[in-house]
């Protein structure tokens, strides 16, 4: 027996860094997510376009695709906070480090490479105070020259090869204003370039002719400069203003620079800024290429510049202008990190401060620029993540402090998976979530309250759009929800309301209802797809952290942390009056995990006291009785049990602990135990040095299938028979997580093939397509 297993949907935000994503000719965007590298494939439809890369030990700082003179990228370099760079190169149809560069003392926080000829030259630059210069030469790559920078530090560089020399010139702007120019052999500083106020973020070189390039910076001082290099020759006689211009030897030659240009348009600081990769192609009669530069900035917006035509010189040769201006994007985000331009100019992105993309499409017929539906996610550990009763959507809860509601778009392509709502947006990081019913739900944060949310009419009018399903929910209730000003409650908003003098108090978060047929923007999603919050539950005395829903939607369980018997207690609130109606007390420590089993009899809690307790409902009755619970005696587990799940049959259930343990306990008989009627179910299943994290029964299956999830980040599969435990696949890094694994769940009411669906602390939403093949 084994499992063959497929990828369906994954879901995560970028590193919330500057230059962590890259774009190239073949319409592969490249990103660092936690500790991986992700490909991001824009040219496929109606499948999953993400590929996971699991090799860094520490978050990924940087990453840049490769380009060789015809524009084409094969491969790609990474940095990451681990002290290492890595080369990718894709071998056999796998990307693969085919060289980790080491020797960094800190972590690698810029990087950049240049081919010269068949040869590659990387240049790393790090918190370490240092830059290092590595090639590869006939597949062989070595350490070539470490170029100190005293106490300075490089926040981010450039390499060009010269179009004369055709031997390499080193841009690095350092924490000193100025961008130091370095040539050589050995690698030694011929020049600065001065004139930025504050810390320059981004640097993009473009040729322009067989003797001169463009420089391109931008800075935290809101300003871009561009400059011009270009082989010296000695100056004739001029009249009139000349600019000043300075000399500086590079292999043999003079090269003078001179300041071309300062663009002023942004109003906050200019994190990134490049060429786009061919000259613009847009006025054919045109001898002369047109250059386009793309900027981003904190203050929410892109811009592309173009020169205009001159009177004198001709096109594309006179004062920089603002062509193009987007963003200006709502809600509570920061600006964009940084952007890149897409295949052929015909597109551009922006990645933001909450790890989302942002990407435009130049629409012919318009002329306009269009958003894009993106692929997203979150951007910090997801915690907890539940599937809607019929698995028509999963909905995920994160420390990023979000709740998104993920769901299929079907397209004629076939179908993707999207975001495509995300009903809370909080202050306080995410802990917990309890799925109700179809549209409600409840969410627990590090507050001590828990908060009831219902679906509004305009997310199930766009979920019926966007997904071909309707959901059963009242059609009647709120179009949808706005934040009021420093609130944390998502205020109700009704349709027929006076909207203008609402708008008007409330004009920072005002909701407006968005009729969709595709998955949303962030834009949307963070302004016009929350849920109205319908109770507030008060009871613990301290942070929420552990919520489970009865199927037959009729209860809610909660728990707090806890170092006190009394604060350990198991709360029970009715889900039609919302009343507490029990407070369960037997465990001394936070109650990890808590789940009902399918028939909604049984609870069961599992704790930090290393113990687990089962609760029997009493019979027509909202009351729960101890009938079950390990102590010291007869406890199988060592160490704290993180997790929990029941068979589909409820008949039996499995915990996994700290301990790299896995235990089934089925009823036995009698004995006269604390564990009641309760014994272990054959022997447990031990993994030497792992910690159990996460566990779920696989559904509608006579096969006791259980996937389980460990620290390491790694998935597997287990059969457990007669015989004992069976392992049928082994998720790697790669293909699971790179993190603590912190919820699998499977999909219930499925076809003949299992849906597994899983989160972790390396912010990944993942789903998977699981056959059993005897």
């Amino acid at each position: 027996m084994k499992a063959n297993v497929q990828q369906i949907y994954t879901s995560v935000g970028c590193n919330r860094n500057p230059e962590i994503i890259d774009w190239n000719a073949e319409g592969l965007i490249c990103f660092g997510a936690t500790n991986s590298v992700v490909i991001y494939d824009t040219n496929v439809k109606g499948r999953d376009p993400l590929t996971v890369l699991s090799h860094h030990k520490s978050q990924v700082n940087t990453v840049k695709w490769l380009r060789k003179a015809d524009g084409s990228c094969s491969e790609l370099i990474s940095g990451s906070a681990d002290k290492t760079a890595a080369i990718w190169s894709k071998v056999d149809g796998e990307w693969k480090v085919t060289n980790s560069l080491a020797g960094h003392t800190d972590g690698v926080t810029c990087i950049h490479g240049a081919y010269n000829g068949k040869d590659l030259l990387v240049y790393t630059g790090s918190i370490d105070s240092t830059v290092r210069v590595w090639e590869r030469k006939d597949g062989v790559t070595t350490h070539k020259q470490t170029i100190n920078l005293n106490s300075g530090l490089c926040l981010t560089i450039h390499a060009h090869i010269l179009p004369t020399s055709e031997k390499p010139i080193l841009f690095c702007a350092l924490d000193d204003h100025k961008i130091h120019v370095f040539v050589g052999e050995e690698y030694h500083r011929v020049h600065m370039l001065t004139g930025h106020e504050d810390w320059v973020r981004g640097l993009d070189v473009q040729d322009v002719d067989s003797s001169t390039i463009l420089l391109a910076s931008s800075s935290q001082d809101t300003y871009i400069r561009l400059w011009r290099i270009q082989k010296h020759v000695d100056d004739q006689p001029t009249t009139g203003i000349k600019v000043e211009q300075k000399v500086f030897p590079a292999y043999g030659e003079d090269w003078s620079v001179k300041l071309e240009a300062v663009l002023a348009g942004h109003e906050g600081w200019v994190y990134g800024v490049q060429w786009q990769p061919k000259p613009c192609e847009d006025n054919k009669s045109s001898q002369k290429p047109i250059y386009r530069l793309l900027s981003s900035s904190l203050d929410k917006t892109l811009i592309i510049w173009e020169p205009e035509a001159s009177p004198d010189k001709g096109e594309g040769e006179g004062v920089w202008v603002e062509r193009v201006r987007v963003g200006e994007v709502g809600g509570n985000g920061l600006g964009f990190y940084g952007s890149r331009f897409g295949p052929d100019g015909k597109s551009f992105l922006g990645h933001g401060y909450n790890g989302s993309f942002h990407i435009w499409n130049h629409c012919k017929e318009t002329g306009q620029w269009q958003p894009a539906v993106v692929c997203g996610g979150h951007f910090s550990s997801v915690e907890d993540l539940k599937w809607e009763k019929d698995g028509r959507y999963l909905m995920s809860v994160s420390a990023d402090q979000t709740t998104r509601v993920h769901a299929p778009w079907n397209t004629a392509q076939g179908s993707e998976w999207h975001e495509i709502a995300r009903p809370q947006v909080h202050g306080y990081d995410m802990a917990s979530l309890a799925l109700i019913s179809s549209t409600s739900f409840a969410s627990a944060a590090e507050e001590k309250v828990i908060r009831v949310f219902r679906a509004p009419h305009n997310f199930l009018h766009n979920f019926k759009n966007i997904v071909g399903i309707e959901l059963e929910g009242e059609t009647g209730g709120p179009e949808g929800a706005s934040v009021p000003s420093l609130g944390l409650s998502n205020k109700a908003v009704f349709i027929g309301e006076d909207e203008q003098q609402d708008a008007e108090d409330d004009n920072d978060g005002y909701f407006v209802p968005v009729d969709m047929t595709e998955p949303p923007t962030e834009e949307t999603l963070m302004q016009h797809t929350l849920w109205p919050e319908t109770q507030k539950l008060y009871g613990h005395g301290y942070e929420v952290f552990s919520l489970a829903a009865s199927p037959d939607q009729l209860l809610l369980a909660s728990a707090s942390h806890a170092t006190t018997a009394q604060h350990a207690a198991v709360l029970i609130w009715e889900t039609s009056t919302w009343q507490q109606t029990q407070k369960l007390v037997s465990h001394n420590l936070t109650v990890t995990q808590l789940a009902f089993s399918p028939d909604s009899q049984q609870l069961l809690s599992v704790s930090r006291d290393r113990r687990w307790t089962l609760y029997q409902r009493r019979k027509d009755s909202n009351l729960f009785d101890i009938v079950a619970a390990t102590d010291k005696t007869n406890g199988v587990h060592s160490r704290i049990i993180w997790c929990c799940a029941w068979t589909c049959d409820s008949k039996a259930f499995a915990t996994g602990s700290r301990d790299g343990k896995v235990c089934v306990w089925s009823k036995m008989g009698p004995t006269t135990t604390s564990l009641g009627e309760y014994g272990l179910l054959g022997a447990p299943l031990e993994v030497p040095h792992a910690s159990v994290t996460a566990l779920d029964f696989a559904t509608h299956t006579d096969k006791l299938v259980l996937a389980t999830g460990f620290e390491s980040g790694v998935i597997r599969l287990y059969h457990f028979g007669t015989d004992g435990w069976t392992m049928l696949k082994e998720l790697s890094n790669s293909a699971a997580h790179h993190l603590t694994v912190k919820r699998l769940t499977f999909r219930p009411k499925q076809d003949d093939k299992m849906v597994l669906a899983s989160c972790g602390s390396d912010h990944f939403v993942r789903i998977y397509s699981i056959e059993i093949v005897l």
